[in-house]
């Protein structure tokens, strides 16, 4: 399993008071907001120093900032603006200014030291500074390491944790996928599943379109190329049941249609096999080219043989 995983930040916030004593702030960085009319906060955070240069934006609930006065970042005007956004893994301060639903500020980064400390008694690691950043923007959590080392998976490095984080990876995922019988093999393939979004509905959903005890590649590499059963049905609606996991997967990441296959069964092709398709799809003949070539006297005694044809540059005869 090695298809590109997009990395995207879960939160876990508690409600801590921004005027909670706390120790001194490890890594500044410059804040930008603004209320949308969702009723959500667009934080923007940015780093620009000697060792970092990046940003994160993400859109939260405003109780999820905590001490943030949203009427007063609303009002018209400019007055000081105050929050906190709080993880397990450390929290950022911020304070600035703002009005007319937009503000702008300095905000500090501070560890969580327990958070620390569990992570090097577990056996994962101590993180430094810009680790624990990580960690906390992707909203890594104790019960995450709890529910791995439950499911006898194999302990994450903190790397790996965040990677896991990021893509969503909580108790429920893990144990609602070990319920189903599946645990991947290794975290690289767990992080696939939740970056795929291949749920434990998913799964239930190909077993009710007659999909069981496939492997967690398959079904992993089934999700990747959008097989769903609404599409399993509309196959069989065309005459092709009982694919086997390696033909669906071959007929969704080229598209092959009904429309596709009745097209040629219309002009005298039907019950095609399912390679043939693959073939006819990849190559790109349609039932438009054949019929072209048929009315310039080619009749080929086989669907295949136009594939033949395309694939040694015989294009629309003219």
């Amino acid at each position: 399993m090695n298809r590109p995983l997009a990395m995207l930040a879960a939160l876990v916030v508690s409600a801590l008071a921004v005027s909670s004593a706390i120790a001194t702030p490890v890594t500044a960085m410059d804040f930008r907001m603004n209320a949308d009319s969702n009723n959500r906060i667009q934080l923007r955070l940015s780093r620009a120093d000697d060792r970092h240069n990046g940003s994160m934006t993400s859109g939260f609930a405003p109780n999820e900032l905590s001490g943030l006065d949203v009427a007063a970042l609303r009002q018209p005007g400019n007055r000081p603006i105050r929050f906190a956004l709080v993880r397990e893994a450390g929290r950022v301060d911020c304070s600035g200014s703002g009005g007319n639903a937009v503000a702008t500020g300095r905000c500090g980064f501070t560890p969580d030291a327990g958070f620390t400390a569990m992570l090097e008694s577990r056996g994962i690691g101590r993180p430094n500074d810009e680790q624990s950043y990580e960690l906390a923007m992707v909203g890594a959590t104790r019960d995450l390491v709890d529910v791995l080392a439950a499911h006898n998976y194999p302990r994450p490095d903190i790397e790996k944790l965040v990677e896991l984080s990021a893509v969503g990876v909580k108790r429920q995922f893990v144990s609602d996928l070990a319920a189903r019988g599946y645990m991947p093999k290794t975290l690289d393939d767990l992080v696939e599943f939740a970056a795929l979004d291949v749920s434990p509905a998913y799964i239930d959903a190909l077993q009710r379109s007659g999909y069981h005890n496939l492997s967690g590649e398959q079904i992993g590499s089934l999700k990747a190329v959008g097989v769903d059963p609404a599409m399993i049905a509309s196959l069989a609606s065309a005459g092709y049941r009982n694919l086997s996991p390696d033909e669906l997967e071959q007929v969704a990441a080229l598209k092959i249609t009904p429309d596709f296959i009745q097209g040629f069964a219309r002009i005298g092709y039907a019950n095609l096999p399912v390679d043939t398709l693959v073939e006819l799809k990849a190559l790109d003949v349609t039932p438009e080219y054949v019929l072209n070539l048929q009315r310039h006297g080619i009749h080929p005694e086989s669907a295949e043989k136009f594939a033949e044809l395309k694939a040694v540059g015989v294009h629309d005869v003219k």
